[in-house]
């Protein structure tokens, strides 16, 4: 790890993604990644995928350095060689990104919770990570919803009214 790509990977601390490049402007910090993986089986019949070709996807993170940081993440298409089964070509998911998502899981989350426990205003989370209003509030309700219909997180009642 005696390069600055090294430093980067392990500053970045996504599991199965390598850095490739790091970019900086004044407004953001600009992180391209991709996947580790190089094998992968067909998940409708198992058969070992090829790589068809790469598309870049950018995502929201965490802010690096006081600025919003954006991973472009050059997700690989993979392509069944299978001819008869039915899942012809499909991209490649990760623990980290929900699809179609615009933050990374622990960005979607931590806004969460600046918001909730810390009473941080939506539009300054929006600022601070890159993005629009409506997405820091999406995080909120995606991530913040489980937490408020889990019955276990009051324990249980014993009584009702005056004690």
């Amino acid at each position: 790890m005696g390069d600055g790509i090294g430093l980067a990977e392990a500053l970045l601390g996504l599991d199965g993604f390598r850095v490739l490049a790091v970019t900086e402007t004044f407004a953001e910090v600009v992180i391209e990644i991709e996947t580790t993986a190089d094998r992968v089986g067909c998940a409708g019949c198992g058969v070992r995928a090829e790589a068809q070709d790469r598309i870049a996807v950018d995502i929201r993170d965490l802010p690096a350095f006081g600025r919003p940081a954006r991973l472009v993440w050059r997700k690989r298409r993979w392509r069944c060689r299978e001819p008869l089964c039915a899942a012809r070509t499909w991209t490649e998911t990760s623990e980290h990104v929900s699809s179609r998502a615009v933050l990374t899981m622990r960005a979607g989350a931590e806004a969460c919770r600046q918001v909730g426990e810390n009473a941080r205003p939506v539009s300054e989370l929006a600022d601070e990570l890159g993005v629009c209003w409506w997405t820091i509030m999406t995080a909120v309700d995606e991530h913040g919803r489980p937490l408020i219909e889990d019955p276990d997180r009051v324990g249980e009642v014993r009584s009702l009214g005056g004690g």
